[in-house]
């Protein structure tokens, strides 16, 4: 079949919606250039009012499209994968389904060129990570601009995507829940939940960007804020005392080793 697309996306869900929106703002493709592929009608629908092109039939988008993206959950891909099979015209396959390595999608469709990414949620507001495996000798400017348009990039061997996964693929859960943490503290102490969400809020933003833009090593930065006496110095000692660090890296490991365990399921 003649490729009419030169993007099709299979899987409609909110990460497919923000890699969308990213190329249509960034002007990557026009809308009538990608076809996406979804079950679902609520999802297809709300992907048309970009002006997508949109089937509920899996083996149109394989079909008819250069590149190829599975934006899928992991536990569909050997169905979807067997469905497409017969019918995969794409030269390119992208796949952001975690804990699903390339070797698996080349048994299923045979030699391509596949190219894995790790995306984050922050996508949906323009300020993901993706982190791009790209096959030795292969790298696809179309694909990391793809992914620079909803955020960062960084590029890394596919070995380490267990550790990505378990930093800044699972991360945001992890921010999210220290952010939480900072708002109760603030409602317990006396500030009504709206003010202490808008100061741990843009408390943890100013960190980042702090770290982001110095070039001192963040145990520098952490002095900077304490006094001795003082009273960050209370809190930072507390924290250190009932082992904060480990219990992150703990979290962080048991994260890595359940995707691993997936990749090789």
């Amino acid at each position: 079949m003649e490729k009419k697309f030169t993007l099709g996306i299979i899987g409609a869900g909110n990460m497919a919606s923000a890699i969308v929106g990213g190329i249509l703002r960034g002007g990557l493709l026009r809308a009538d250039k990608i076809i996406v592929s979804d079950r679902d009608s609520e999802k297809r629908a709300v992907m048309s009012q970009n002006g997508i092109c949109v089937t509920a039939d899996n083996r149109e988008a394989a079909s008819s499209a250069e590149y190829l993206m599975f934006a899928i959950k992991p536990q569909a891909a050997a169905e979807v994968l067997e469905e497409i099979a017969p019918v995969i015209s794409a030269g390119t396959v992208i796949s952001i389904m975690a804990g699903v390595p390339v070797a698996k999608l080349r048994a299923a469709l045979g030699e391509r060129n596949y190219v894995r990414v790790m995306p984050n949620t922050p996508a949906l507001v323009g300020e993901g990570m993706s982190v791009i495996a790209f096959a030795e000798g292969k790298r696809s400017q179309f694909v990391a601009d793809i992914f620079s348009s909803i955020g960062k990039v960084a590029e890394a061997d596919e070995s380490k995507f267990d550790a990505v996964t378990s930093l800044s693929g699972s991360g945001p859960a992890y921010v999210y829940m220290f952010i939480k943490a900072l708002i109760d503290g603030g409602v317990e102490g006396g500030l009504d939940p709206d003010t202490a969400k808008k100061l741990a809020v843009q408390t943890v933003r100013g960190a980042a960007g702090m770290v982001s833009a110095s070039s001192k090593p963040i145990d520098e930065l952490i002095d900077a804020v304490c006094s001795k006496g003082g009273t960050t110095i209370q809190a930072v000692e507390s924290f250190r005392e009932d082992g904060l660090e480990d219990i992150v890296k703990k979290g962080m490991a048991k994260c890595k080793k359940r995707s691993e365990e997936l990749a090789n399921a």
